[in-house]
């Protein structure tokens, strides 16, 4: 990546080495979207010898005092940009997040940020003609591990409980509300390096299934039309999040704010919502 600036700032780049130094600072960013998890997710695929493009990025090479950083992913089908910082105020990441500005024509998506980091975003937006202007909002919800571990994860009658492999991608791009051209090999990381769960049928058809995001969170779930209404979806969400729990991770999840039906299960469940958390083109 050649070097980004704007007017006398610079995004300087945050050796792989560092990221667990990094990781330390956002201990008490368990539940936020862009913190701990995002970092731990990486180092774990980068030490797994995953080769996806992923590069951590500082303001003018300081960002141990308040973590702020930006983690610029070449994917398949898109470069996304995951951010934060521990600072209350803004400045620091608003001038990291301009510094994009120095290559206009290229389009990058911002990838699942929290509701108190939108002042940064709308000044860079305005500075970004080129951007697509498109933002999804999701409902961000917590799971206690004392809830958790009250969830019953039987299946009924002729359905197996397995972790997704390979030959499932296509299946769960296809339905996928965000897939675009290449996001099949995103589903591929996932599945490769993330835990996973998929419902298989007596024939042994993947019907349901959810993984886990680079966010820590839950994410693509998914139920066939064929098998909507037998409470598939809400197994999914409890077998997973079980899983999760089990590994001593936060139980998190991103619920499209405008996805009702989803969201009424994830509160009846006991899901509670703790923040709204964005992505924009």
């Amino acid at each position: 990546m050649s070097q980004l600036q704007y007017k006398s700032h610079t995004l300087v780049e945050i050796a792989p080495s560092e990221w667990k130094t990094l990781l330390e600072l956002y201990e008490c960013k368990k539940t936020e979207s862009n913190g701990y998890y995002l970092i731990k997710t990486h180092i774990t695929w980068l030490a797994n010898g995953d080769k996806t493009d992923v590069k951590c990025f500082s303001l003018d090479g300081d960002w141990q005092n308040d973590g702020t950083f930006l983690m610029i992913k070449h994917l398949a089908f898109h470069k996304e940009v995951s951010f934060n910082t521990l600072s209350s105020n803004l400045d620091r990441l608003t001038n990291a997040l301009l510094c994009l500005t120095a290559k206009p024509e290229e389009t990058y998506l911002f990838a699942a940020y929290a509701q108190r980091l939108l002042p940064a975003v709308e000044i860079c937006r305005k500075q970004l003609p080129n951007l697509r202007q498109e933002t999804t909002q999701t409902a961000w919800y917590s799971a206690s591990k004392e809830l958790v571990a009250t969830f019953s994860t039987e299946p009924p009658a002729g359905i197996e409980l397995r972790g997704l492999c390979l030959e499932d991608a296509p299946t769960v791009n296809e339905i996928w509300p965000h897939r675009s051209a290449g996001s099949v090999e995103f589903v591929k990381l996932l599945i490769i390096h993330n835990v996973s769960v998929g419902a298989y049928d007596e024939q042994g058809k993947l019907i349901a299934w959810c993984l886990r995001l680079p966010i820590g969170s839950l994410g693509l779930l998914q139920v066939l039309e064929s098998h909507k209404r037998l409470g598939l979806g809400s197994l999914m969400v409890r077998y997973l999040s079980k899983k999760i729990s089990e590994m001593g991770d936060e139980v998190l999840a991103p619920v499209v704010t405008e996805n009702t039906p989803s969201r009424k299960m994830f509160e009846k469940l006991g899901f509670q919502k703790i923040d709204n958390v964005y992505w924009t083109w």
